[in-house]
């Protein structure tokens, strides 16, 4: 139960009889001791909501205390008292709690949680303590958990239970926590224990768990160490990965990447989200990297380090003869299901059994003899891995999680056959590591307990053992229980214990465990990842820069100038050939302008400055140049070049635009990051169209910038004249005079104006309206004025016009699509020409048509539906424009400078599609086998053969086979579950099909080419569906068929015809088959088929009682390789 503490009721009291706090002690440990002794209990009792808490002890870097409580019961709860009144003591409650105190500390770090268990106890000064225990996941907002009412005060006080002495109770309270967890709560894994984790890809906790067992196995560490490189590239060498790896976690001092070792398996990122058996994983990696060592110096060490052997035996009771094999062992499997422990399972795995009486050994010469057979280790590794089988198959696939317990040391004497190669010494074994398993059987979680320490403590009796828990990137230390007890299963264990146990020798503890000091890394191993973390380093520093950097490119007037089309600038003009700035986010705006004045006009004496330079030298020089900048005055101004544009006059969507719309002022107080948002910025600077004459003064309040681009029909092109500023308030007609001598035309010349909006949008400007110039632009800046001359504009020749024309004119690439190209069929290939979106498709299917020689009627063009999705265009083409084509709901010329269209050639004019025939979508197995999408256009009142014949047009035909089509009907969904329902007639209507099957042009139908044995069907023969199962007849997979079957036929001919049916499956795949009849209606279970000699097809038996037509399925059960595609054995590519 939670409680919360009053601070003005608090009482710390010392405690008596455990040692006060020391901060020596390990803060960040696993577990403490509190203690808090009560004197004056009575009195502590007298009132309610009295409070005492005891010092705290710091566990998992969290300050722990006990907190005693005087509770009233409920029929005390609100009453009063007064002062003479006689305190009845019995009707209070004692309250036992463990606090994780919300200190200062804690309440800064926002959301944390912490799980423990406790033992709260009630010494006894004569006999046992009361003891109960608690768990329970502390956070931020209930810090405290256990008892409101602990025991009654008249229980506690009875003098003859000896719980409160001389008004004295004494209350202790031993605990264990797990390591905190919060956004902001970050556990330092190398200060508090020495190691740090490996990170999880997602789902690799079970490599990360084997891996830090061979990082602290030193033997193996220093063989990965002393392995030969190679030449293999660095994204495939697995050596090199592994070296990596283990430098890392012995010199980082942060979680380890292991990214860079799975790329070296071949395994792509979502091999990384597939979990993976840990035992299965380490054969591999093992057998991978001795295969790598064999003919280098360290060919030897990993059989040196894991290799036993074990004998083989039968030996003769009653005569002199033994028969014996020796076999190599990397791992010892161990049955968990029916052992209570490691030893009994040892004992059982080397148990003898005696070979008697019907079972009597052959022994050649001497005959059948009585023996014994069994299993005895002649040969133990130095590093035993015990691989604890909690996964099998039962029934059903399950985990076993019963109590099997292991011991930290263990002595193996009994199951060795001792001698000069095995001593009893040899046998003595301790406990190194124990990988466990959270989880069920098809997933789950995985981490490992290790003793760092077991090199020490065996050299050294004196040094105790030191377990850490490797939590992926998680390291913390924790008790020796929670390393072994806790882990050796059960009901209480919530599906968490041991799966692989890794002990050593004792006697090799100082040759494989001995740690590997920083300067016995081989040279060349400490040289390349010190490189390569120079490098990222390097990298690091850079990409800290560049988030206090931006890009910035420069436009000035003469590149808008060599623009003839939209807009000022193409966006390809200033990404590729306009040279990248790059400048401080952080500089000001006059640094900003010295900066494009030194880079465009003149550049300065002016001290340069690095940014990234903090200290007084200088920010003092900068205060001088800002100083110096301030007294200057620039004959240019920056603009901001935006794209964001709206028009509310308009509901048109328009295209974007680059203009400058945001002027920066120069000034030495406002920041660049306060003003440009992006990390990369256009910059317009504005300068005198002519360089004798000053800049224009611009009144943000009035002005507003403008640029002319004068059309000029003689040369029919646009040519921009430059910018200037023009009052919102006044109207175009009265810059006249001088829009005319900007363009050099006599100033009586009679203009036509039209305001740019977007390359979608010209809009002719009508001074009969009156509008001022700001109301057009709707107040912002960088407007587009074109001008023409009005007595060369014409209805067919004018800006307007050709703005349209250079908007619609695209160029179009032309690739040929197949419906279903015919095996002989080879593809035009891909040509490009321009075309207007204003025509008609039928002009592109002319085209087309030409230019490969074909009927343009026969033309089918791929058209924009919606988004970036296309389909086949059936309607009219002489009714619908090229707009159809544009792979953007907005087309923009100067974004998208080609169009890539599909187009077919059909066997019949496009117009018969929608008037006489109709789309439609089946599957069609080919010879191979492989089964596929097809979409045919059969005539809408046809029938199957039609269907069959439009088909024929494209199958792949292959010598040997029938010719003929047969369609099936087939269940939803087609792919993973084909099941045949039954077989149409050729004279089936399509319509009858699309009654009963069809969905949105889909049919569930599959064609397939007859088989010659299935041509000709006798009497007394039908064809059976087969359908593939898994266990269940309900679970259905593959590619369901059929098969001929004649009545009183022999069934081991069916057997033979199914066998040839499922050529694709080995010889040895298909004896693990299974057969058996099915139910068609409700898919249950009739019979089994054994296919015994002699036993003959009955039709009877499989048919329908009423109709007298074959109602079943022949069901073949095999593991079904999709649902079991997770469990894929794990495999190393390099």
């Amino acid at each position: 139960m939670q409680c919360s503490p009053d601070p003005e009721d608090l009482l710390i009291v010392p405690t008596h009889d455990i040692p006060s706090y020391d901060e020596s002690l390990d803060p960040f440990g696993p577990e403490g001791h509190l203690s808090l002794d009560i004197d004056c209990f009575s009195k502590f009792m007298s009132r309610s909501d009295n409070r005492i808490m005891s010092k705290p002890i710091i566990v998992r870097g969290i300050p722990w205390r006990i907190l005693a409580i005087c509770r009233g019961s409920r029929n005390q709860q609100g009453s009063r008292h007064s002062m003479n009144s006689r305190v009845n003591r019995s009707n209070f409650n004692f309250g036992f709690f463990l606090q994780c105190n919300n200190d200062e500390l804690l309440q800064k770090r926002g959301m944390w949680r912490c799980y423990g268990t406790a033992v709260l106890e009630v010494l006894n000064a004569d006999g046992p303590s009361i003891q109960k225990k608690i768990h329970h996941s502390f956070h931020n907002t209930e810090v405290d958990w256990g008892f409101s009412n602990y025991d009654q005060y008249d229980t506690l006080c009875n003098p003859k239970d000896g719980y409160v002495v001389n008004d004295t109770i004494k209350l202790r309270c031993r605990f264990t926590a797990d390591v905190p967890t919060g956004a902001n709560y970050m556990w330092d894994s190398k200060r508090h224990t020495g190691c740090i984790g490996l990170r999880n890809q997602g789902a690799t906790c079970y490599m990360n768990s084997i891996l830090q067992s061979f990082y602290f196995t030193t033997g193996f560490r220093r063989a990965v160490y002393n392995m030969d490189v190679g030449t293999e590239p660095n994204e495939s060498n697995i050596v090199l990965a592994m070296q990596r790896v283990f430098y890392e976690l012995q010199m980082a001092s942060e979680a380890v990447e292991t990214n860079s070792l799975t790329r070296a398996f071949g395994w792509d990122k979502l091999d990384a989200f597939n979990q993976h058996d840990v035992q299965e994983f380490c054969r591999v990696l093992l057998d991978n990297l001795e295969t790598k060592m064999k003919g280098t110096s360290e060919e030897k060490s990993i059989p040196n380090l894991f290799r036993g052997n074990m004998k083989s035996y039968i030996k003769c009771l009653d005569v002199d003869y033994e028969s014996s094999r020796t076999e190599s062992f990397y791992d010892v499997q161990l049955n968990v299901l029916g052992m209570d422990s490691l030893e009994r399972a040892f004992e059982a795995y080397t148990t003898s059994e005696i070979l008697d009486d019907e079972n009597k050994y052959d022994a050649g010469d001497h005959g059948l003899q009585r023996a014994e057979k069994g299993v005895k280790f002649v040969e133990l590794p130095p590093i035993l891995h015990v691989q604890l089988m909690r996964f099998q198959y039962c029934g059903v696939e399950q985990k076993i999680n019963e109590r099997f317990s292991f011991p930290e040391k263990m002595n193996l004497a009994s199951c060795c056959e001792l001698g000069p190669m095995l001593t009893e010494e040899d046998c003595v074994y301790s406990l190194h590591a124990v990988l466990v398993h959270s989880g069920e059987f098809h997933g789950g979680h995985y981490v490992t307990y290790i003793n760092v320490n077991l090199h020490e403590s065996a050299v050294d009796p004196t040094s105790s053992a030191k377990w850490c828990k490797f939590d992926d990137d998680v390291v913390s230390r924790t008790t020796t229980d929670d390393a072994i007890v806790s882990n050796f299963g059960g009901e209480k264990t919530m599906n968490s214990s041991a799966y692989m146990l890794v002990y050593v020798r004792d006697n090799a503890i100082d040759q494989f465990l001995a740690p590997i000091p920083d300067s016995q890394i081989p040279q060349s191993v400490s040289r390349t990842f010190e490189m390569e973390r120079l490098h990222r380093n390097r990298e690091k520093k850079k990409l800290e820069e560049e988030q206090l950097c931006m890009g910035i490119v420069l436009v000035t007037p003469d590149i808008v100038a060599s623009n003839h089309s939209f807009d000022l600038v193409d966006q390809s003009i200033v990404h590729d050939s306009i040279p990248h700035e790059t400048v401080w986010k952080h500089m000001f705006t006059a640094e900003l302008y010295q900066f494009v004045h030194d880079r465009l006009f003149e550049k300065s004496a002016m001290q340069k400055i690095d940014m990234f330079d903090s200290d007084d030298e200088a920010r003092q020089a900068r205060r001088d140049n800002l100083r110096r900048i301030k007294s200057k005055k620039f004959n240019f101004r920056l603009w901001r070049m935006t794209d964001s544009y709206s028009l509310e006059r308009t509901t048109q969507k328009l295209t974007s635009r680059l203009r400058p719309s945001e002027f920066i002022d120069c000034k030495t107080d406002t920041r660049l990051d306060t003003l440009l948002s992006q990390d990369f910025e256009t910059i317009y600077v504005e300068f005198s169209n002519n360089i004798e004459r000053p800049l224009c003064e611009y009144d943000t309040a009035r002005d507003l910038l403008f640029f002319v681009k004068y059309y000029d029909t003689m040369t029919d092109k646009f040519t921009i004249i430059g910018h200037t500023m023009f009052d919102c308030h006044k109207r175009f007609n009265l810059y006249r005079s001088m829009l005319c001598e900007m363009i050099g035309l006599p100033a009586d010349t009679e203009l036509k104006y039209y305001m740019e909006h977007a390359a979608s949008y010209l809009e002719l400007v009508d001074l009969t309206q009156n509008y001022s110039i700001g109301r057009l632009v709707e107040e912002q800046d960088g407007g587009i004025l074109v001008v023409e001359k009005v007595e060369t504009s014409t209805s067919t020749q004018n800006a307007k016009q050709k703005m349209n024309e250079l908007f619609l004119d695209v160029e179009v690439e032309f690739v040929q699509s197949f419906y279903n190209k015919k095996p002989e069929e080879e593809p035009f290939e891909q040509f490009v020409k321009r075309i207007c979106l204003d025509d008609k498709l039928f002009t592109v299917a002319e085209e087309i048509g030409a230019r490969l020689n074909v009927d343009p009627k026969k033309v089918l063009i791929w058209t924009r539906v919606s988004g970036s999705r296309f389909e086949p265009f059936f309607d009219d083409y002489m009714l619908n424009t090229c707009k159809g084509l544009m792979t953007r709901p907005v087309h923009d010329p100067r974004a998208y400078k080609r169009y890539r269209v599909q187009y077919a050639i059909m066997p019949f004019d496009i117009d018969e599609i929608s008037k006489h025939r109709i789309q439609t979508k089946l599957f069609w197995q080919l010879p191979n086998g492989h089964v596929e999408e097809l979409t045919l256009f059969p005539l809408k009142e046809g029938t199957v053969i039609d269907i069959i014949n439009e088909a024929k047009r494209y199958y792949p035909f292959v010598e040997g086979g029938s010719g003929k089509f047969r369609l099936l009907q087939i269940g939803a969904p087609p792919l993973s579950n084909q099941r045949v329902y039954q077989i149409y007639g050729e004279n089936t209507l399509i319509s009858d099909l699309d009654q009963r099957t069809m969905y949105k042009l889909a049919l569930h139908c599959r064609l397939e080419e007859v088989p010659i044995d299935e041509l000709d069907m006798s009497p007394g023969e039908f064809l059976c569906p087969v359908v593939h199962f898994d266990r269940e007849p309900t679970k259905l997979f593959g590619l369901s068929f059929v098969i001929k079957i004649r009545n009183n036929e022999l069934m081991t001919e069916v057997r033979d015809r199914l066998r040839r049916k499922l050529n694709d499956v080995s010889d040895a795949d298909f004896a693990k088959y299974k057969f058996a009849l099915l139910s068609r209606d409700k898919l249950q279970l009739c019979r089994t088929i054994e296919f015994n000699n002699g036993e003959k097809v009955n039709l009877a038996d499989m048919a329908n009682q009423t109709t007298g037509v074959p109602q079943v399925y022949i069901g073949l059960d095999h593991k079904s390789p999709i649902q079991h595609s997770s469990e894929a054995a794990i495999r190393i590519l390099n």
